[in-house]
């Protein structure tokens, strides 16, 4: 039986980085710990069906977890072994920003039950993180790897951005040497997007920043996949590589379609049968719980045919793909007829690869995924 996760969504950050739209705003203590006191009612008010009682990955994400002192977030994970059945191997994993942690802390965070992190490193270049907002400095980045590696953390990610403004491919094989030289067992990249009102977006229209060509990002993605893939990782994921053995469990239920339950502003959870999402506010969300009202702001419940759409597209972002006979057998549709145009039409581009029984998203689909996906919505 696949194990449930529980996201846990700290929105508190040192600055807000200028391409951000995730529900995060500025640090105050007097706020952090009324919210930590809303996460903890919230959790507690969970109704824990036998279904989703077992729980195998806890995902401190954010915003910056690590604002948090180690006693806050000890005291959420020791709350959750008493809540849920948390195996005790269970892969406990915090986002942290790589300027605001110090040994002492680090060794803080392993003796509370945390075993991986995931530094927000975006760029080894000082000006390429200047320009997007960051608070650290490369060689801070550089200098927490070697920290959390001293802790006794023996399972770390970093995060990387590719097809910043101004970026040149020069840098970015300058980013991806620096990262591999760091010896990580996991590595995140994503290709810059940018809502409607992020900072970067104004400078780029008011003409200050020059925004990269898609041939020039799409080209950083491929030096990327292949430079992984010569120091010896899996690209298990569209956005995600890992030492064999270090994928990340907790993210890999989001694409299988295991339950996960979600606490904190903006945090959205899955049962199996519905999707729900908390309100995006803060203040809401604080007032919500402290009056003993529900946070959830939205919440889907998806048939037979959303979730058999859910299980192409969703598991097309893995490696292995869809096993069409499973896909036949769980929800009784033969996707080569249901959907014969377009995986014709896919095929032709050559975005996917259909062999027996089994459909993966091609090198070439990989970069434009979001069209493949949309054939099966």
């Amino acid at each position: 039986m696949a194990r449930s996760g529980i996201y846990i969504h700290i929105p508190f950050c040192e600055t807000r980085c200028h391409y951000c739209n995730f529900a995060t705003g500025g640090y105050e203590s007097d706020v952090a710990r009324r919210y930590v006191a809303a996460l903890r009612e919230e959790i507690q008010r969970a109704e824990v069906s036998d279904g989703m009682r077992a729980v195998d990955s806890i995902y401190f994400g954010g915003g910056t977890p690590t604002t948090l002192t180690v006693e806050q977030l000890g005291g959420l994970i020791e709350l959750c072994r008493e809540k849920f059945d948390v195996l005790p191997d269970a892969e406990i994993t915090s986002e942290a920003n790589p300027g605001t942690i110090s040994q002492e802390f680090l060794e803080g965070l392993r003796a509370a039950g945390i075993n991986r992190l995931s530094f927000g490193v975006q760029s080894f270049d000082d000006g390429e993180l200047q320009m997007i907002g960051r608070s650290h400095s490369s060689e801070e980045a550089r200098q927490a790897v070697r920290l959390a590696r001293a802790a006794g953390f023996e399972n770390l990610s970093i995060d990387l951005i590719a097809g910043l403004p101004e970026q040149k491919m020069e840098t970015w094989r300058r980013n991806l040497t620096e990262a591999f030289a760091l010896a990580p067992d996991h590595l995140s990249v994503y290709l810059l997007e940018l809502y409607k009102d992020a900072p970067l977006l104004h400078r780029i229209n008011r003409g200050e920043l020059r925004a990269i060509d898609d041939e020039l990002t799409v080209e950083m993605y491929f030096t990327l996949k292949d430079e992984a893939e010569a120091h010896g990782f899996e690209h298990y994921e569209i956005s995600n590589w890992a030492r064999p053995g270090f994928e990340s469990r907790h993210n890999l239920k989001y694409w299988t379609g295991v339950p996960y339950w979600a606490f904190g502003v903006s945090a959205a959870g899955y049962d199996g049968a519905r999707r729900w999402s908390n309100t995006r506010n803060i203040h809401e969300y604080l007032t919500k719980i402290e009056e003993n009202e529900s946070p959830i702001a939205e919440i889907e419940t998806l048939d037979d045919d959303d979730l058999q759409s859910e299980n192409l597209f969703l598991r097309l972002r893995l490696k292995e793909g869809v096993n069409l006979r499973d896909h036949e057998q769980r929800f009784g549709v033969r996707v080569t007829e249901r959907y014969a145009d377009e995986l014709a039409r896919l095929r032709e581009a050559g975005l996917i690869e259909l062999n027996h029984d089994t459909l993966k998203i091609s090198r070439a689909g990989t970069v434009l995924a979001n069209e493949v996906f949309a054939a099966f919505v």
